[in-house]
């Protein structure tokens, strides 16, 4: 396992991020310019896992599409205090035609998309009129808070992702991971950012690639194998005494500010957190803030962020 490693946060302009390409088989797709529509992302993968057989894929909520585009979105990624660049054509060469702020939802798509490289940008239509273009990886189908915490999946979701951590099951968390963003790990909420790709979680249980995962307040780097050091933190939420809380921060005594990072304002979360027992420290709580994505209307599970009480 190779994880890509990313810069913190609001050390580059937001529209200069090239994250995983959020729309599905972009993979594939030619470095020239061709426009194609928006689809459907493909097949989910199965889940050997019965937890994961119980999230059923059937709507949230139906949004009403227009003449060109699928769902509402939000923009994504953008650190508050900048903005996310609308460009008149597509790619970061393309002349200025607005900025949208880092918590700009309601975004309507026309429809179009094109492939630059490794990069998808997408068409939206600009609030103040017209269009522009944008990275596709800066939005997500936007999703009203109230909406997604009364998401009867999403508890159903949260018990496959424990139990494919207990049962050591690379398959069973592959197939609750975004197919467009794949999975982005956080050890606590300051340091950079770490996706693992498809061919990362098809062995992250097992394999011996060690990586950096950031650094400790002392400014001690950490480094090591997903199995060594991010594993054995997400067990202490995969047993017993876990507690769910939609879109609230719920941690224990703590030295220090835990936050959901800001370029993430609009992803919704929930906390998975385990009190400290009667016999530990105050501070021997865990907390994993797990956020999930929907692709076309169906959730999926795209970046977990550890919080810790900092002694």
């Amino acid at each position: 396992m190779s994880p890509d490693r990313r810069r913190a946060p609001g050390s580059v302009p937001a529209e200069r991020w090239f994250l995983a390409a959020m729309l599905a088989g972009s993979a594939a797709l030619a470095c020239s310019r061709g426009t194609i529509p928006i689809v459907p992302g493909g097949p989910l993968l199965p889940s050997t896992l019965t937890a994961a057989a119980a999230v059923t894929r059937t709507p949230l909520y139906q949004f009403t599409p227009g003449p060109g585009f699928q769902f509402p979105h939000a923009v994504f990624g953008v650190p508050a205090g900048e903005t996310l660049t609308v460009r008149q054509v597509a790619g970061v060469a393309g002349s200025d035609v607005g900025h949208l702020p880092h918590n700009a939802r309601g975004l309507s798509l026309t429809g179009n998309a094109t492939s630059l490289g490794s990069s998808v940008w997408v068409e939206i239509v600009r609030p103040e009129g017209g269009t522009g273009w944008v990275p596709a990886v800066q939005i997500t189908q936007d999703v009203p808070p109230e909406a997604f915490c009364g998401d009867a999946r999403i508890p159903a979701l949260l018990d496959a992702l424990r139990a494919s951590i207990a049962a050591r099951d690379a398959a069973g968390l592959r197939a609750l991971v975004s197919p467009r963003r794949a999975l982005t790990v956080r050890l606590d909420w300051w340091n950079p950012e770490v996706t693992l790709r498809a061919d990362a979680l098809a062995d992250a249980f097992g394999s011996d690639d060690a990586g950096t995962w950031g650094q400790l307040p002392s400014g001690a780097a950490i480094t090591g194998t997903f199995k060594g050091v991010v594993l054995p933190l997400l067990d202490r939420v995969a047993g017993d005494d876990v507690s769910y809380t939609c879109n609230q921060i719920v941690i224990g005594s703590s030295l220090r500010e835990a936050r959901w990072p800001s370029e993430y304002v609009n992803l919704n979360f929930y906390s998975l957190h385990r009190p400290a027992g009667p016999t530990e420290s105050e501070f021997a709580w865990s907390t994993w803030l797990v956020g999930v994505e929907y692709v076309d209307n169906q959730p999926y599970i795209s970046h977990l962020v550890q919080l810790r009480a900092g002694v």
